[in-house]
């Protein structure tokens, strides 16, 4: 019981110290009405996904997908069409991303590569 009162006011200790420099960062950049600086608009970040891959019952595959022309992967994932896929890597690769996953299912099943791009 006494592990769980100190856990506990340390915790609201440390979140206390976070708001006040929070509120203190807040204040000190909007003082007397003063807005900050307009920062430039962000490169677009768009989304593409690759065509799937069917994996058979029990076997491993690959997805791969690039971004067009001109861009570059900023992240990426995949996607599955059941809960029987896992990936076991999921890594940017060149210009896109690359992805391996092993079907644990009695079925055949899908797995497709994710990539985020924007322009350089």
């Amino acid at each position: 019981m006494r592990r769980t009162r100190v856990l506990a006011l340390t915790s609201t200790a440390i979140v206390l110290t976070g708001m006040a420099t929070a509120a203190a960062t807040v204040h000190r950049d909007g003082a007397a009405g003063v807005k900050p600086a307009a920062t430039a608009p962000l490169a677009a970040h768009n989304r593409f996904d690759g065509p799937p891959t069917t994996i058979q019952p029990g076997g491993f595959g690959s997805a791969e997908v690039t971004c067009p022309a001109g861009q570059v992967p900023t992240g990426g994932g995949h996607g599955t069409s059941a809960f029987d896929i896992y990936v076991t890597d999921s890594v940017p690769l060149g210009t896109g991303w690359f992805v391996v996953a092993k079907n644990i299912g009695n079925t055949a099943q899908t797995v497709r590569a994710v990539v985020v791009c924007t322009v350089p």
